[in-house]
């Protein structure tokens, strides 16, 4: 037994509810709830996500030394509801309307499951009657949030027949962030870091500040001040997106947007908005709300000048708050974590700034990898010198052979118009790629988050700017102005991105000013108003298969890079199973589909 590996197992119930489990130091099994339920974002208790870890690990639930339950006040009456994965644009206008509107404005009080009694989901993994019968009798946030943790605790127990409840932990929100972004990083980083965390909403903060010192985290300062995270979610609500989803889609369309257009929204609106002092960000004079008001002070305003104006003081602030934590700390090795670090574009300031030497973002640093954070937290209080870092982020769910083939054997029988032919060399797909066909890539275990990273993706040729309308019209049905993303080779980079720096970025988490080769190169992967991109820069030590590929593929076309974005439908979570590829497959219009070594082609 002296032996024996530190077992942790732990999940999230917030947005893309998600587990993770760690065997001796080292991360072994994650996933999110959506890819089993196929409801995107879901939110709630990660049952299924749990099942597939410990299924994949071989292990028991008495195998499990602790199990943390990271973030402790997040998420409540909002699960209830489902309110990511279930609401509409009109779902949350309502929200607006009916329930914070009467609260802020008219001082009454409302109760949010009364507002969306209709969206009230009764088949809770808690005692949901139980909920229902005390809730109102409790008085104080404290209570309630102690009462819900028991609620929560009681589920993981009742699953996992854990008779010691002493095993389950509930983690602060903010360590699930801030470990994530010490572990999840390369291990140079853990010698003298700033780790910082800035989001919309935790449990005692949405700023912190964190110095790492030969692998030790220490925060020095937290915040509930900052509201970058809140106006970002509400500005995207104010122009017709889904706030906790969308955010993306509004930081693609701020290029667009002229100088005279995003200047006239900054002045009406943002100008003067934050101010940063020391660790801090404060507003310099706060709103009453963060959607009337904003909607009030916009109103004059055109759609893509509001997001030029909004991007624009999100990167200021960013710049200036970074400026002060590295010059305050000395330090200008940094690691920024939480929602608001998803802001690719903002990185390229963030980047060119003196301030900085070293930078990294993780690999989806938003709530989906808080289970990895609380894995790290759990297994650093065990034993520090036992962790290993993230070097591999393909963690979800494989299929052996023999299923595939059933599978496959399956769909082709019934559907005379498709075929299959044995992949056993690249020859056959680099001819189909550089030819303009769209193939879906499944093969191996599943990515970690939310950016299909080779093994859940659709690849196509870079060169071909026309490849964006095609897949757009045939199989993503996405917003005309979003651009698709490359995966590089990472010896050719400096050929095609500017990165003076030499910033690591293997996961698709920062966005780069590109060469004037690259844009000639593969101007389907480059953002056309500004002509930046996100780039997976592939090392071949994380996809081994796949980079061959790409290789390949550059060998014949002298590009060594392919258009890479998730294998789903518009609306679905990225595929995780073969039924789900073949799904993708017969409902739209790929030409053909790479399932592990065969290929599947339409006749």
């Amino acid at each position: 037994m002296k032996n024996k590996k530190f077992i942790v197992l732990a999940i999230s119930y917030g947005h893309e509810a998600n587990a993770c489990l760690m065997v001796g130091g080292e991360i072994t099994a994650y996933a999110a709830e959506e890819r089993f339920t196929k409801k995107k974002c879901q939110m709630g208790y990660p049952k299924h996500a749990i099942n597939f870890c410990l299924k994949y690990a071989k292990l028991k639930p008495n195998d499990i030394d602790k199990i943390a339950i990271v973030s402790k006040n997040t998420y409540m009456e909002q699960s209830i509801v489902n309110r990511i994965d279930s609401f509409s644009i009109k779902d949350f206008l309502s929200e607006q309307y009916d329930y914070w509107y009467p609260k802020i404005y008219e001082g009454k009080k409302v109760d949010y499951l009364e507002v969306f009694k209709k969206k009230i989901n009764i088949n809770q993994d808690f005692d949901f009657k139980k909920y229902l019968k005390i809730r109102k009798k409790i008085k104080s946030k404290h209570d309630y949030v102690k009462f819900f943790i028991s609620l929560r605790t009681d589920t993981v127990a009742k699953h996992l027949k854990i008779k010691d409840r002493k095993k389950i932990i509930h983690v602060d929100h903010e360590k699930g962030h801030q470990y994530y972004a010490l572990y999840a990083s390369p291990k140079e980083f853990r010698k003298k870091t700033l780790i910082l965390t800035n989001e919309g909403m935790g449990d005692r903060s949405n700023l912190t500040v964190s110095i790492v010192k030969d692998g030790h985290l220490k925060e020095v300062f937290s915040s509930t001040q900052n509201k970058m995270g809140t106006l970002y979610k509400f500005i995207t609500l104010l122009l017709g997106m889904k706030p906790s989803q969308h955010e993306f889609k509004v930081m693609g369309l701020a290029p667009y947007a002229s100088n005279y257009e995003t200047k006239r929204a900054y002045d009406a609106a943002f100008k003067n908005l934050f101010k940063v002092r020391g660790y801090e960000i404060l507003l310099n004079k706060k709103p009453k709300d963060f959607y009337f008001d904003f909607k009030n002070k916009l109103m004059h305003c055109r759609f893509d000048g509001i997001a030029g104006a909004l991007q624009k003081i999100t990167e200021e602030t960013l710049v200036q708050w970074i400026k002060n934590c590295t010059t305050k700390s000395k330090i200008n090795s940094v690691i920024i974590s939480g929602g608001v670090a998803q802001n690719i574009k903002a990185a390229i300031p963030i980047i060119n700034s003196k301030y900085i030497k070293k930078f990294y973002i993780n690999p989806s640093s938003g709530d989906s990898t808080l289970s990895v954070g609380g894995c790290y937290y759990l297994s650093s209080l065990n034993n520090k010198k036992n962790i290993q870092n993230l070097n591999n982020i393909y963690l979800g769910p494989e299929y052996n052979k023999e299923f595939i083939l059933k599978k496959i054997k399956s769909f082709t029988s019934k559907n005379k118009n498709f075929y299959v032919r044995e992949i056993k060399n690249n020859n056959i797909l680099v001819n189909l790629l550089s030819n303009g066909k769209v193939l879906g890539r499944f093969d191996g275990r599943m990515e970690l988050g939310q950016r299909a990273l080779g093994n859940r993706s659709i690849i196509a040729d870079p060169r071909n700017q026309d490849i964006v309308r095609i897949i757009n019209s045939k199989i993503k049905f996405r917003d005309f102005w979003m651009p698709f993303t490359p995966t590089i080779l990472d010896k050719y980079q400096k050929k095609y991105l500017i990165n003076k720096k030499n910033i690591s970025c293997p996961f698709m988490t920062i966005a780069f000013e590109t060469t004037n080769l690259f844009q000639k190169s593969a101007p389907a992967t480059i953002h056309p108003a500004d002509k930046t991109t996100r780039p997976q820069i592939l090392q071949k030590i994380h996809n081994v298969k796949y980079y061959k590929l790409v290789e390949d593929f550059g060998k014949k076309t002298g590009v060594y890079c392919l258009l890479n974005t998730s294998l789903n439908l518009h609306g679905y979570p990225m595929v995780c199973s073969p039924d789900e590829a073949i799904f993708t497959l017969k409902n739209s219009q790929l030409d053909g589909l790479i399932i592990n070594n065969y290929l599947i082609l339409r006749k």
